[in-house]
């Protein structure tokens, strides 16, 4: 007997891949409660182990409503709402196996230095930080493929999609938590 939440994670990490489509993905209601549920308490426990278990909270909800509500916004705009319940699941499984891929760069990355530090970066803290950034691209993308494929639209449309997704989380993080947003 198989378990859907562990189906789900490897249909996950071939989309992470490029190599499935979201419709993939079994319809479970229960299971992308658990997903997300599951996603959250990682995010908990990153931040706790980098010293913000709290405002790991709030990002998590914060992320987690941003992209769900956008992402149904985008189907239903396109009237695919029948395809919301796996396309958000897809999003939210690939999202906590990116987060577990990103694990090990957020530890070494920690503590930032003060943004109005005068000390230069260390190259090994310059190399955490293009890491780290090359893991959001490469979420940005997985994104859009998702989205792509949902949304039955071409992969750069999906692409400028899933940016404003980003750019309007910093911006609403950056608004309601300040600078460590």
């Amino acid at each position: 007997m198989s378990n859907p939440v562990i189906d789900i994670l490897k249909v996950a990490a071939d989309l992470c891949r490029f190599r499935r489509a979201p419709q993939d993905i079994a319809y479970s209601q229960s299971s992308f409660a658990l997903l997300l549920v599951a996603s959250t308490l990682f995010d908990i426990g990153v931040g706790a182990a980098t010293g913000d278990a709290a405002g790991a909270f709030a990002h998590s909800l914060l992320s987690s409503a941003l992209i769900l509500a956008l992402c149904w916004i985008a189907l239903a705009i396109r009237h695919f709402d029948n395809r919301y319940v796996q396309t958000a699941t897809a999003l939210i499984a690939c999202g906590l196996l990116i987060s577990i891929v990103q694990l090990p760069v957020a530890l070494l990355i920690q503590p930032l230095p003060a943004a109005d530090a005068a000390k230069p970066l260390l190259a090994f803290q310059l190399l955490l930080r293009w890491a780290a950034l090359g893991i959001l691209v490469w979420q940005i993308l997985v994104y859009a493929h998702i989205m792509r494929h949902a949304m039955e639209s071409r992969f750069g449309v999906a692409v400028v999609l899933t940016t404003s997704w980003v750019v309007a989380y910093l911006a609403l993080a950056s608004v309601l938590f300040g600078a460590q947003g």
